[in-house]
């Protein structure tokens, strides 16, 4: 009798775990494929400084390339120069992001003073070239239902006009 118990115990475990197994492989396929928004630095307007706090609203254009609206619960964001992380900030007063259009966000960031010297300290070592590089990353999360997105732009903001 206690063989038997011991079997139907072991046999009811092993389908008890096989059926979690394929319900967490099925709930894993339900999640909607996304394709990551891009996001645009449009502008950055001075806001008048809180001590020694310089905070700064940035005028982003983030593009949904999907077929749904994205709501936002928020966006945590970080704003580079040559590799010095000068900029961040959080928000979680977002618009819903319309399907295939581009959306106009603001949000504020606050400048961190070691890193501006940082660069300062950089830039008098190496000089200004004619044109200074940039990334800037978020993390917009949306939903439960949703996972987070990641997303990373790069690029070069020239400094000197180029003559004709």
């Amino acid at each position: 009798m206690a063989k038997t118990s011991t079997k139907i115990l072991f046999v009811w475990n092993k389908f008890f775990l096989i059926t979690i197994c394929l319900l967490m492989v099925s709930c894993a396929s339900l999640q909607p494929k996304l394709e990551q928004p891009g996001v645009k630095v449009a502008g950055l307007q001075l806001l008048p400084a809180q001590g020694f706090s310089q905070p700064i609203e940035v005028s982003l254009l983030i593009s949904n390339p999907n077929d749904r609206d994205l709501s936002l619960r928020g966006i945590s964001y970080t704003i580079g120069i040559e590799n010095f992380d000068l900029l961040s900030g959080v928000s979680n007063e977002l618009p819903v992001l319309t399907a295939y259009k581009e959306t106009p966000v603001k949000v504020v960031v606050t400048a961190n003073v070691l890193q501006l010297v940082k660069l300062l300290e950089h830039f008098g070592r190496n000089g200004i070239r004619e044109e200074v590089n940039y990334n800037f990353s978020a993390k917009l999360d949306f939903s439960a239902w949703l996972p987070a997105l990641r997303v990373n732009e790069k690029g070069a903001i020239p400094l000197v006009q180029k003559r004709k």
